[in-house]
């Protein structure tokens, strides 16, 4: 296949020998359901994908890695760190140059990696490439930036404080560089302020970012070329329960004209290119204000996909692989649920039983557009989950003599 050069990222595009290298690589310290998504979707179109991820500690999660390589393609391990480690990922630049080869379009990168990223040369996976001349590239990942590129633009932030001591209760504590809710803590007196500073501090070696409390508000998303959206939507995530920082569990798109006017302007005036989704709080007067900027593929992207809005279809369009999508606009109001690995703890038996029956359900639906590749992974490790979590339900209920089968009656 002979594609035009990128018009967007500015990546030469693959001739007919290279044709077999990737067009996408991913870069992650361990499993990402969002980036495992999009590659089961740019193989299902052809699109050739690697990945570059961490180097596995346990047998398990070897094992995952060999099951995710199915969907990814090509898999090297060259991160070290990351959640599982319990400290921030990092990658040598070198070797990270040396694996996105000259024909990658794009580099999908956990948070943390962008860093030495910024240090791999004129490579796709430079951070610069996605951002306009002058632009700071780290405000991809840095809290503390995306509030100053915020105000710049004229959209609003919670109110912040540098210091332990100036802070206002209640807020919420989080890494300047972090994702995925991990490390984030709500905090109402002064000791808890003091636990949640001390920890960042000590995990990510920086000091955390503490803003204002606010309610919960909805996100934005798409994907914009040089600042100017290709597709932009607004959606309600409803929290999980026992993750109520992290990804969502469910999505309805809703239709919000100032989300998609802010938005505009704080992509304009980065010159942003790529996926992304901004996550908003609502302040006391229900004003939407920015507290996170992802500059990645995100965890609800594929259901809004699912909803008709057409993410894959736009991201090709930035990367030069196809058309720019015009089709019908996407469903507002339906609720679409989101996979959820592993089986949340702490479920009975019938909740485990229903976990399964949702998981197979989504995985039947997004069969069409993510591929069978894709489908057959998750279908497997959702097999694998059931049995792993109905074995630790009946496990606890060997060590309580006083259980009953009530306890897990549906």
């Amino acid at each position: 296949m002979t594609t035009q050069p990128d018009p967007a990222l500015g990546v030469p595009g693959p001739s007919d020998s290279a044709s077999h290298d990737p067009a996408v690589v991913f870069v992650d310290s361990y499993s990402w359901q969002s980036f495992a998504d999009l590659a089961g979707a740019l193989r299902h179109r052809g699109i050739p994908a690697a990945r570059i991820t961490g180097r596995a500690a346990s047998p398990r999660q070897r094992a995952v890695m060999a099951l995710e390589s199915l969907v990814y393609g090509p898999s090297v391990q060259l991160v070290d760190g990351g959640a599982l480690a319990g400290r921030p990922a990092t990658i040598s630049p070198g070797a990270l140059a040396m694996a996105v080869g000259p024909t990658t379009r794009d580099v999908q990168m956990q948070d943390d990696l962008v860093i030495p990223a910024l240090d791999s040369g004129p490579c796709a996976a430079n951070p610069l490439r996605r951002v306009a001349p002058g632009v700071d590239p780290m405000v991809l990942v840095d809290k503390r930036l995306q509030e100053e590129s915020a105000r710049h633009a004229g959209v609003p932030v919670p109110e912040s404080w540098p210091t332990r001591e100036t802070a206002q209760l209640p807020a919420v504590v989080k890494p300047a560089v972090g994702f995925g809710g991990d490390d984030v803590t709500v905090v109402h007196d002064a000791d808890a302020l003091d636990r949640a500073w001390r920890e960042v501090v000590a995990k990510h070696g920086r000091p955390p970012v503490v803003q204002r409390l606010l309610a919960q508000g909805m996100s934005t998303a798409g994907v914009a070329t040089h600042g100017e959206p290709v597709l932009l939507v607004s959606y309600q995530g409803t929290p999980a329960s026992d993750d109520p920082t992290g990804p969502s569990e469910s999505i309805v798109a809703v239709r919000d004209d100032v989300a998609d006017r802010l938005a505009r302007d704080f992509l304009a005036d980065l010159g942003y290119t790529g996926i992304f989704c901004i996550d908003w709080a609502r302040d006391a007067d229900g004003g939407l204000r920015l507290i996170d900027f992802n500059a990645r593929a995100f965890g609800s992207w594929v259901g809004l996909q699912d909803l008709g809005f057409d993410v894959v279809g736009a991201y090709l369009y930035v990367l030069g692989l196809g058309p720019r999508p015009d089709g019908p606009e996407g469903v507002y109001g339906e609720e679409r649920s989101m996979l959820r690995y592993p089986c949340p703890a702490g479920l009975d038996l019938a909740g485990v039983r229903a976990w399964r029956r949702t998981s197979v359900d989504i995985i039947r639906t997004r069969r069409a557009y993510l591929g069978g590749r894709w489908a057959g992974v998750m279908r497997l490790r959702t097999e694998i989950g059931t049995v792993r979590a109905a074995l630790r339900r009946l496990l606890s209920r060997r060590d309580r003599p006083d259980a009953t089968d009530d306890d897990d009656a549906a």
